[in-house]
């Protein structure tokens, strides 16, 4: 199965060519900001220039340890002018997960916001909201330290690594173009569409918000992370914003459905984990609704469906393009329409490989059998099955790979940060109602509780990688040759389902009602009254289902920001008991 291919170009090619063709329409807009094609190509511009006086050119990386800003836009779009590739680093990672990546990268240097705590790397420099000011040239070649070709990086991912530490993948600027352009096809993007970006900059799926939009000269929408938490806030800033276009996980609709839905006639793109059936029969009647699948070692997507009608399981549809899928068997021969195999895909889209690790590199990108040679393929370890108008149907990993609220997780990464705290002699990882669950055996059998691991492990890990439920076991059940089977693992009981109560019981009538509230949200039998929601199994998703419990139960006006800013029983009794005088 294949996708056509467009002509090979770069990434700041693209965009230099939008903000020629129409410099004074709005680029980028967050709040009360909004910067045209030539003002943010002039931005840009102004930044890549000093980037080259400080060594950034093609393969070489720049880290952007920056939320998603504006100022995001401008310093990725300085990177590619100058011919580098950046690195997003999320800011609210551990100290220990950020150092690693700049230590695995080497950076050529760092961008942040001013004021932001930015060491580790050589160079250093902020990127503050400039006045544009006269326009700046384009960069060429001659103004780089070498040409910009397609086949030079454009960005680093890291994902999940198997080994324990996490890995970066380097893409390249081949498939953007691709992309970009199935996705304006695909989504009917025009001038005046409008794109909210939903996903952080530190995932790939950012790069289909980005290039997709600015190569239909439209507009894209950014807004702070608070204003995006999937219920309420979510569903009024796509109606405050105008959004025409929306890519997000499936799980996040549930919220939505509560706080109001989406408007009618958007376009609303699925993916990151795979889609249920409910989803798609509730979602697609009344708007344009599109399921894709890709991994981060493809640009973004490798397939994208055909606009869903709700009828069944959602397919994650045909090649994009520029892209060639395979579904073999065990000896990498192609096998019939309808039968269960491994997904492969080759073409302009797929990765350079795994920054600094040749042997993974070489594990997972293999040789291409059926073109010629030194053309390779990448084997997703997803298993799929060709449907009878040829859309792809997804049915299950073919290894341990997890996907848990739109994160593709490597459970021995988890694992592997579980058995460096004292006291811990065996862990497995899995996943349980789009929960992470770390089944844990203590050294000698003793039992081990959350409150023993977290302080340890959220200096490590990001916090979708720190696992909602710890269930201890006093051993792990193994198969007749010994190995861990995963499927006799016990699934969390509700007593398990929370990390440790602590502190006081509720004493007011409002905590009471409140802690009650927490349990059932969070499937625990109880929870203390100084327990923060999300130090005892609480999520962004889970936050927006409370908040509505609490509304409906104690009819009282209540902002998801507010629970955050009083994510505990005592802290959130005292803000309804002030409301509710």
């Amino acid at each position: 199965m294949t996708g056509a291919i467009v002509p090979p170009s770069t990434a700041p090619a693209l965009f230099e060519a939008a903000a020629a063709a129409v410099p004074d329409r709005p680029a980028v807009a967050m709040g009360t900001t909004t910067l045209t094609y030539a003002e943010l190509n002039t931005q840009a511009n102004r930044l890549a220039r000093r980037l080259v006086a400080h060594g950034v050119g093609p393969e070489r990386l720049v880290a952007l340890a920056m939320p998603r800003s504006i100022e995001f836009a401008v310093a990725m779009l300085a990177v590619h002018k100058a011919g580098g590739a950046y690195v997003p680093i999320d800011p609210d990672y551990p100290e220990e997960r950020r150092q690693h990546m700049l230590a695995d990268t080497a950076a050529q240097c760092l961008l942040c916001l001013p004021g932001q705590d930015a060491a580790g790397a050589p160079v250093v420099l902020s990127v503050a909201p400039a006045e544009t000011g006269r326009p700046e040239p384009d960069l060429d070649d001659s103004d780089r330290l070498a040409p910009l070709l397609p086949s030079h990086p454009a960005y680093v991912i890291f994902t999940s690594g198997s080994t324990g530490q996490p890995k970066g993948v380097v893409v390249t600027h081949r498939g953007i173009p691709n992309l970009a352009a199935d996705y304006v096809h695909r989504q009917n993007l025009l001038p005046d569409s409008r794109l909210l970006a939903f996903a952080s900059p530190s995932f790939d799926a950012a790069v289909a918000e980005f290039w997709p939009i600015w190569l239909a000269g439209a507009c894209l929408v950014l807004a702070p992370a608070p204003d995006l938490i999937p219920g309420e806030p979510l569903a009024r800033l796509v109606r405050d914003q105008h959004i025409t276009h929306v890519t997000l996980p499936p799980s996040a609709l549930a919220p939505l459905e509560e706080a109001g839905g989406l408007p009618p006639g958007l376009t609303l793109l699925v993916a990151g984990e795979a889609c249920p059936a409910p989803v798609a029969k509730r979602w697609a009647s009344g708007r344009v609704m599109i399921n894709a699948y890709g991994p981060t070692e493809a640009t973004v997507a490798v397939t994208a469906s055909d606009p869903l009608t709700g009828d069944g399981t959602p397919p994650i549809g045909r090649p994009i393009t520029g892209v060639h899928t395979y579904v073999l068997d065990d000896r990498l021969a192609p096998v019939p329409d309808g039968t269960v195999g491994e997904l492969y895909m080759t073409g302009p889209g797929l990765a350079r490989g795994y920054l600094h690790r040749p042997a993974a590199t070489a594990e997972r990108f293999l040789p291409d059998p059926f073109a010629g040679p030194g053309e390779r393929m990448y084997r997703t370890g997803d298993r799929v099955r060709a449907r009878p108008d040829g859309q792809l149907v997804f049915v299950g990993r073919a290894d341990d790979q997890l996907k848990v609220r739109g994160h593709r997780i490597e459970p021995a990464e988890v694992e592997s940060a579980l058995l460096a705290v004292d006291g811990v002699a065996q862990a497995v990882v899995t996943e349980h109602d789009n929960r992470l669950v770390a089944h844990v055996v203590g050294a000698g059998g003793t039992r081990v509780s959350a409150e023993d691991l977290l302080p340890s492990l959220r200096k490590q890990l990001p916090a979708y990688l720190v696992p909602d439920v710890v269930v201890s076991l006093p051993q792990l059940p193994t198969t007749p040759n010994g190995k861990v089977d995963r499927a006799a693992l016990p699934a969390p009981e509700r007593e398990d389902a929370g990390r440790a109560v602590s502190g006081r019981p509720p004493s007011t009538p409002t905590e009471i009602h409140l802690a009650a509230l927490f349990a059932e949200v969070l499937g625990v039998s109880s929870v203390g009254v100084e327990d923060s929601f999300f130090d005892v199994g609480g999520h962004s998703l889970l936050a927006t289902r409370l908040v509505s419990r609490i509304r409906e139960s104690l009819r009282v006006r209540l902002r998801v920001q507010a629970f955050f800013d009083a994510p505990t029983v005592a802290e959130l009794a005292k803000v309804l008991d002030a409301a509710l005088t």
